[in-house]
């Protein structure tokens, strides 16, 4: 078997590095392996799947192989073809030590050291605030004055209301509320803000004049995606109860430390959340 025959049968350029040949073997491999496929024709092809690797990655195996054939027309014997699976198999199962070794050194470096220490401080912060945006639900509001300084005309489709617009308030900034156009022409610009009792998140927005009371809901906002936060929140836990070494752990792990990660600390470092959250809502 020539070096050519040897790289189209990997599916290879003649160029290719030892990394790229030993990672397609490694694929092939775990196809072809008597163990996995059997299918008597993969028998076969997994010996040769070896030969053609060996030839590659060794010269002097494929001069010795080339010096062996011309001094011998006949085929292969019995006892020859053993001996190659017997060394193709012994290969196969170092591959798969070796994958194993590296699997479990992987593992730990999620689990382990500064960076397992991270994880957990973004679980707990972001269990804390999945167990503060739950209860909300069944704590009293406060109430904090602010004034209304101007609106858009404009309308977009929100979150939770077909139609919101933007408002700018004195001391809280700008918001999308959903659209009132009328209350706010005809109500005094003094308005009172509804927000939860921990995070202080804005949920309504009361305005009057000398005869109605009108509230007005916040829209594209942390509280108008409150119920999606706190699952959301509760990711990071499935990971630090089930440290198994499968796939679903690793996509859970990598969501919890970045997608949840990220979006924790914006939640708790913007707007003074964790001020109020570590002062029980008071401040």
């Amino acid at each position: 078997m020539t070096r050519a025959e040897c790289f189209r049968l990997l599916g290879l350029p003649s160029d290719s590095s030892e990394a790229d040949i030993r990672k397609q073997y490694k694929k092939m491999a775990l196809r072809l392996h008597p163990d996995v496929n059997p299918d008597p024709l993969a028998h076969e092809a997994f010996i040769r799947l070896t030969k053609a690797v060996e030839i590659i990655l060794n010269p002097d195996y494929k001069e010795e192989t080339n010096s062996r054939t011309s001094r011998k027309s006949g085929k292969e014997s019995e006892e020859e073809r053993l001996e190659r699976m017997r060394v193709a198999k012994m290969r196969f199962e170092q591959q798969k030590k070796r994958q194993e070794k590296d699997n479990n050194q992987y593992f730990l470096s999620l689990t382990t050291g500064m960076r397992w220490s991270i994880y957990k401080t973004i679980m707990r912060f972001s269990l804390m605030l999945a167990l503060a945006m739950s209860t909300e639900y069944f704590l009293p509001v406060h109430y904090e004055k602010d004034v209304l300084i101007g609106s858009s005309k404009s309308l977009n489709n929100g979150i939770i209301k077909s139609n919101i617009t933007r408002i700018e308030l004195e001391n809280n900034g700008k918001y999308f509320v959903q659209n009132n156009a009328y209350a706010w022409k005809s109500a005094y610009p003094e308005v009172i803000l509804e927000t939860t009792w921990f995070l202080h998140t804005p949920v309504k927005m009361i305005t009057s004049d000398d005869f109605v009371r009108y509230r007005t809901v916040f829209d594209f906002h942390v509280g108008s995606i409150r119920v999606l936060l706190i699952l959301l929140f509760l990711i990071p836990l499935y990971p630090y109860l089930r440290r198994r070494k499968t796939l679903y752990f690793v996509f859970l792990y990598h969501l919890s430390f970045w997608g949840v990660g990220i979006v924790t600390s914006y939640v708790l470092f913007t707007h003074e959340r964790i001020i109020h959250l570590l002062t029980l809502g008071f401040l």
